[in-house]
């Protein structure tokens, strides 16, 4: 059994709180090395989905994505949820990403599933992505303080082509161009 992480909506003050594993009791991030040494399985991929953070003056929450690869013939079912409706933005800010589930065999052939699968076989070779959800950001993202913007630059969390697009931040190199942004801002607020 593997528990996939979610994410929070930014909320008043603070930016949505990242990949966290859900409520359950008893559970835990199970790490690479774990997985691969009890079913037929090679985690190819856990990272973080890169520019999907929900903007807002105060950004969603960020999400991995887990990719697993066959050894041997096998299956799987997944109970999941959140593949159909982005979760919201509230108060001008944007809404996050919805989760998904892709199985792709080795000639690069990919399917789209649904949240819930009650059972599904797995060749040798073939690919279960799961992405997770990123929640929605909270205020207008023109109102988020530039030098959080850089911060999540800097941190690899969004690029500065989505700094500038969806913040109205302009980055260059490592800092922000004060006069840039003022006026793009001023723009983009008309």
């Amino acid at each position: 059994m593997e528990i996939l992480e979610g994410s929070y909506g930014g909320r008043n003050g603070l930016d949505g709180m990242d990949t966290v594993d859900t409520l359950y009791a008893n559970t835990r991030n199970n790490p690479i090395e774990d997985i691969e040494s009890h079913p037929p399985l090679r985690v190819l991929r856990y990272e973080l989905r890169e520019d999907m953070a929900a903007p807002g003056e105060w950004r969603g929450g960020i999400v991995s994505v887990r990719e697993f690869a066959y050894l041997s013939e096998g299956g799987f079912s997944v109970e999941g949820d959140g593949h159909k409706y982005k979760p919201w933005g509230f108060e001008g800010g944007d809404d996050g990403a919805p989760s998904a589930l892709v199985q792709a065999n080795a000639a690069g052939e990919r399917v789209e599933l649904p949240s819930k699968v009650p059972y599904r076989k797995a060749k040798a070779g073939d690919r279960l992505i799961a992405y997770g959800p990123s929640g929605g950001g909270y205020g207008s993202p023109l109102d988020r303080a530039p030098q959080a913007v850089l911060d999540n630059v800097v941190d690899g969390i969004i690029s500065a082509r989505l700094a500038r697009e969806q913040y109205g931040v302009v980055i260059i190199g490592e800092a922000v161009d004060e006069a840039a942004t003022k006026a793009l801002r001023a723009e983009l607020r008309r």
